[in-house]
This record gives C-alpha cells, sequence and structure tokens, in this order.
C-alpha cells in the first residue's frame, strides 16, 4: 500500500512530499502540474516555493502537512557530498586520460614540429592527432571535475549566507513588502464588494444600471463562461462588457443580476485567497523574527543612531544625513555615499556618535533653501487660490543651485499642457515678492571620505584530507599545463622547402667556418636550427627566418632571432656585417642563387661563407665560378646527403672568403 507524507520548511519556503512507491499516472500528473519536480537523489518531489494550490493538493493527498526534520545546512552538506562523489568520479576519468597520453608521447613528443615532405609526417600527425584529442578529453574531464567541487562548496556557502543576521533582515522586509501588497489586494477586492453589494440594494433601476456601468468600469471584474460564448473564443467577457453588450458575436448576453452574482462570488473568494497568502507570510515573518532573534538581532540595532554620526558601510565610514524609520525603528539611513545613498539597517557594520562639526555640517546640509517669489521673462502669473487649485501632478518647486551671482533657492513650477507641454516659473500675484538670496561666502558642506580596508572573507570549502588536498594541487598543476600547451597545439609547419640540415652536416660546415669567439656569425635561413646547434660558445649569433612557426621556437638566449625574408634584409636591419656566414638556403626555382648573392653583401672583408646549394646546371653558371673567384673551394655532395629530410635532390657543399 502506497503511503505519501508531506513537509513544509519555512527556511527555504519549500513543500516536499515522500511517496513511498511509484505514483499512479493521474496522480503524478497532478502532481506535476502542481509545479513539484522529482529529485531522485533525495527520493522525493519538491516545489520551489509555498502557493495555497500546492498546499491544497498535499492536504488532500496527505492529510496533513509536517515540519521538514532536515535543516537547510543539513541538506547543503548532502547535496555537498553528492556533488564531491560526481567531481572523485570525473577526476578518476581525467587522470586515466592523461596517462593514455603520456603513453602516445614516449613515441611522439608532442610540440615537435611537423615537417611537411618529411618521412615522419605522416606517422607524426596521426600520433599528434590522438595526443591531442586526448590531451582534450582530459582537459575537459579535470575541469567538470573542478565544476562539480566548487559546486559542493557553493552549496554550503549558500546555506551559511542564508543563515546570516543581514541576510535574514532583508528577507524580512522583502516578506513584509509582499504581505502589503496582499493586504491591498484584499482591500481593494473588500472595496468592490461593497460597491456591488450597494448597488445590488439600490431600488432605483435606472440608478442601479447607471451605477453598475460605472463600477464595471473601473474594476475590470471578469465574469464566468456561458451557454452562447464562442467555443474557439478562449476569453471571457469584462463586466463592461457585458452591461454594454459589447462584442455579440463572441459572448452571450448577461442580465445585471448575473453581473452582480459574479461579483459577489469573485470577490470572497479573492478575500480567502488573500487572507491565506497574509497568514502565510505573517507565519514567516514570525520564524525569520524568532531566528534572528536567536542569533542575538543586528548590531546596528543596539546603536542610537543620529544625524551627523558615521556608519560602517561596505568597507567606508559614511555619514548619516537622515534616519528614516518605519513603526518607530530605524529601517534604513541616508548617507553621503557616492552612488547609493540610502543603505538598509542590515548594512551597518558600526557606527560612530556624530561630532559637534559633523552635526552642524548636516543641519545646514538638510536646510532647504528659501522659496522665492519674484516676477520674470517667460514665467506665469496666477493668484495663491489659483495656484491652489491646481491639480498636484501639474504643479511643484525645483532647486536652482548657488552661482557667483546668487545663492541656491527654490522656486515654484507649473506645467502647462496647452502651452507645448511646458514646465514654467510660477509667480504669485498675490504674495509677498521674494527675490534671490545673496551669493553665500561660506563653502560649501564636505565631509572627508574614510575608506577602511576590507577584512578577508572565510570562503566555506567542502572537507578535505591534507593529503588528497596536496594530490588535487598536483594534479591542478598537470592539467593546467597540458591546457597550456593545447593552445600552442600542434605547429604543423608548411614549408614544402625546408629540408633541415643533417646534424653531421652542419657540424662539418661549422668546422670549414672555423668560427672563433667574439665573432659576428650569421645564419639567414636558420630554419629548424640545425646549424645553429653545432655553433660553438662565445660568438655573437643572428639568425633570419621567414615562417613565424620556426623562428618562435628558435632559442633566443644566445643569439638574436629576426623574423622576415633574408631578401628584403640589409646590414642595417641586421645590425652590421658578419664575420662567418652559414647557411642552407631554399632551393625553388633557383632561390639559393638569390640568397647566396645577397649574403655576400653582408660579409665582411676576409670574412668566410660556408653554403649548401643544389647542384645544378644554374648554381654550376653562377655559383661555381663565384667561387672560383673568391678562392673557394666546390663539393659535390652524396645524393642521398638529405635523405633523412625527405628529399633526394643533389647539392653542393662549398666555401669561399671575401
Amino acid at each position: 500500500m502506497q503511503t505519501l507524507t508531506a513537509t513544509y520548511s519555512p527556511e527555504d519556503n519549500k513543500l516536499r512530499l515522500y511517496p513511498s512507491s511509484r505514483l499512479d499516472s493521474a496522480t503524478y500528473e497532478r502532481v506535476k502540474a502542481a509545479g513539484f519536480k522529482w529529485a531522485p537523489r533525495q527520493e522525493l518531489f519538491v516545489a520551489p516555493m509555498w502557493t495555497p494550490a500546492r498546499e491544497d493538493l498535499l492536504m488532500e493527498l496527505c492529510g496533513e502537512i509536517g515540519d521538514e526534520d532536515t535543516g537547510l545546512v543539513e541538506r547543503a552538506e548532502e547535496r555537498a557530498d553528492r556533488f564531491e562523489d560526481y567531481s572523485d568520479k570525473r577526476a578518476h576519468d581525467a587522470s586515466a586520460a592523461r596517462n593514455a597520453v603520456q603513453a602516445i608521447g614516449q613515441r611522439f613528443e608532442f610540440g615537435q614540429p611537423i615537417l611537411v615532405g618529411h618521412h615522419s609526417e605522416r606517422k607524426a600527425r596521426k600520433d599528434a592527432e590522438r595526443m591531442e584529442n586526448g590531451m582534450r578529453r582530459a582537459v575537459q574531464m579535470w575541469e567538470t571535475s573542478e565544476y562539480w567541487k566548487q559546486r559542493a562548496a557553493g552549496a554550503l556557502r549558500h546555506a551559511k549566507y542564508k543563515e546570516l543576521p543581514a541576510v535574514r533582515h532583508r528577507r524580512i522586509k522583502g516578506l513584509e513588502a509582499d504581505k502589503r501588497k496582499q493586504e491591498r489586494s484584499k482591500q481593494e477586492a473588500e472595496m468592490w464588494l461593497k460597491l456591488w453589494l450597494e448597488c445590488e440594494a439600490e431600488q432605483d433601476a435606472e440608478l442601479q444600471k447607471a451605477v453598475a456601468l460605472r463600477i464595471a468600469g473601473m474594476c475590470w471584474l471578469h465574469l464566468p463562461r456561458k451557454e452562447g460564448d464562442r467555443e474557439d473564443w478562449s476569453h471571457t467577457p469584462t463586466a463592461y462588457d457585458a452591461l454594454n453588450g459589447s462584442h455579440p458575436n463572441l459572448y452571450a448576453p448577461r442580465t445585471l443580476a448575473e453581473v452582480i452574482e459574479a461579483a459577489k462570488k469573485t470577490y470572497p473568494a479573492t478575500i480567502a485567497h488573500c487572507d491565506r497568502w497574509i497568514a502565510h507570510f505573517e507565519n514567516r515573518i514570525a520564524y525569520e523574527r524568532a531566528m534572528l532573534d536567536e542569533q542575538g538581532g543586528l548590531k546596528a540595532e543596539g546603536f542610537d543612531i543620529q544625524p551627523g554620526g558615521r556608519v560602517l558601510v561596505d568597507g567606508e565610514w559614511l555619514v548619516v544625513m537622515r534616519v528614516n524609520k518605519k513603526g518607530g525603528q530605524i529601517n534604513s539611513v541616508t548617507t553621503n555615499a557616492r552612488y547609493v545613498r540610502v543603505r538598509g539597517i542590515e548594512e551597518i557594520k558600526d557606527y560612530r556618535a556624530p561630532t559637534e562639526e559633523d552635526a552642524a555640517k548636516v543641519k545646514k546640509a538638510a536646510k532647504l533653501p528659501p522659496l522665492v517669489n519674484f516676477p520674470g521673462e517667460g514665467f506665469i502669473e496666477m493668484t495663491a487660490e489659483e495656484y491652489k487649485r491646481k491639480p498636484t501632478d501639474y504643479k511643484g518647486t525645483r532647486t536652482a543651485q548657488a552661482t557667483a551671482e546668487h545663492g541656491a533657492y527654490r522656486y515654484r513650477t507649473a506645467f502647462l499642457a496647452n502651452s507645448g507641454y511646458r514646465i514654467v516659473q510660477v509667480y504669485i500675484t498675490d504674495a509677498k515678492r521674494v527675490d534671490k538670496p545673496a551669493p553665500e561666502a561660506a563653502e560649501p558642506v564636505k565631509f572627508e571620505r574614510e575608506p577602511v580596508a576590507p577584512a578577508p572573507v572565510a570562503t566555506e570549502q567542502a572537507p578535505a584530507s591534507a593529503e588528497s588536498t596536496d594530490k588535487r594541487a598536483a594534479m591542478a598543476e598537470d592539467f593546467q599545463a597540458m591546457r597550456d600547451q593545447l593552445k600552442a597545439g600542434v605547429q604543423v609547419v608548411s614549408a614544402p622547402q625546408l629540408f633541415p640540415t643533417p646534424a653531421d652536416l652542419a657540424a662539418r660546415m661549422v668546422e670549414l667556418a672555423d668560427i672563433e669567439p667574439g665573432m659576428r656569425v650569421l645564419e639567414p635561413s636558420a630554419g629548424t636550427g640545425r646549424i645553429l646547434e653545432q655553433l660553438p660558445e662565445g660568438c655573437e649569433v643572428v639568425a633570419v627566418e621567414i615562417n613565424a612557426a620556426l623562428g618562435g621556437r628558435l632559442d633566443a638566449d644566445r643569439r638574436a632571432v629576426v623574423i622576415g625574408d633574408f631578401l628584403q634584409c640589409t646590414p642595417e636591419t641586421l645590425w652590421g656585417s658578419f664575420d662567418r656566414i652559414l647557411m642552407n638556403p631554399p632551393f625553388a626555382n633557383a632561390d639559393d642563387i638569390k640568397h647566396i648573392r645577397h649574403a655576400l653583401r653582408f660579409l665582411k672583408p676576409g670574412g668566410k661563407l660556408v653554403a649548401i646549394c643544389a647542384n645544378g646546371p644554374r648554381q654550376n653558371a653562377q655559383l661555381r665560378p663565384l667561387v672560383e673567384q673568391h678562392g673557394g673551394e666546390w663539393e659535390n655532395l652524396p645524393p642521398d646527403t638529405f635523405a633523412e629530410s625527405g628529399t633526394a635532390v643533389n647539392t653542393a657543399l662549398f666555401t669561399l672568403t671575401a
């Protein structure tokens, strides 16, 4: 047999339904339509807030509504435990994905540029793709783990926050405002019910109809559906429509008696509905006040706050310009704050009594400027009686700020709807004339700002052991490094003419160059830095590379790296000429000839150039005579010299001296 129990918690204003077994379809639809949602972890239905309809449904299903046994903090702790479980599971998944990435990384050094055209390109791309996908999954799982961990801490923090005296006091003020709204609705319903009852008692039929029409035009009373109303029209007529016979194609006719009968049913139901809300708000206010008193109340309620005193709000001492009371109790204070001047009593953390100087300043600032009355161009003139009869919304006073010619003053204004909707100054003809005050000699009232350093705020964290905290911190560093690595991704160097110099050939070029400490050395086509890696210590090196992806990876600790086209460089852009130049230029379209000839412009007298070039007809026709002219040496390299770099092009190595 199924058992249903219901509870209500004034802490969070929620109704809960505890079923012992699965609800039947009809009951489930009613519960769902009332706004209840199933909480699978807690095995209950919960509504976001109390309403009379939801309370009636639970009373029908359960017979009574009890008090919720678990408090807000207890439920928050249970929720935090669930979130911690989610976090631990995602952290485990992230760790597994990270281990898989590291296993691939043992075969492929992530971050190494992929060389287009190189024999290792295909395998490197595949490994890089697998690693990147694995790293993305690992980082995603870790971020999910961090999300649930933060949710766990947030659940506890939110519960603690709702119990703060200041927050509870603000909640009381909100409940009191909601209660006043219901009281106004009740008073309005009572007024309309009284008017309709008086209309019903009227004996004069013509007068009764006129009065009913007047009431109907103001109360916006809707009548129930009646046979003859259009079935495809969902709206119901208002009392005013019914008494006027408006929209005969939509609504069946109603008599005055039917309208009054509808009012006699509608307004008592509205009054009863408001009474339930008022009683509910009174109970919640009583509960919140009791809890606030148990916590010792607000600190500010113990202060005798006076104008001119200073209150501590949001880390700043503000001067109290006015004390605002309600029901004999201080509700808020008006301050000299820069932006939000009115501050609630719950925001006040401390208070200092006013000094004589501050009290005098506040008294002066609170004094209204004199009200003037003098004629002028564009003013409107009227008698005091005429001004008095003018509607309140069409008249008022404004303040003119002090200038060098006069002090601050107030003046009467009137709104003229028949003169372009203007607001103009008024001169009362039968009142005493009062001119603008003389300029003020005293300085304007100013108060010194007193900011206070905010106290550190302790954040509520879900409990964790020191060991697990250290372990998680280490994991966070690993995943942050992985996240940073992912931002750069695998650098694909789209450089078909990039053929890195084999290490042994680069070492031989450095040996032929005979570099001594202090020499300036230039590498005009640095590429992946194979030649640079072989250079000895103690020399000044400048490297040029047109590919920004490659140039950005060159070690700049021992050399100056210039990103750009070497053919566009001048001795000025590379800071002078060089003692040694070592180069492996691009070969396509005989670019190696252009690069080598351009490099000679940077060679100092007596300097040496060591270069690799294609061993083709054009190179033999243009470069080989140049080498012989400078007394250099030309060496044909073996065909497989650049096989490891992915090409079998014929190459030559030569040296020449300027």
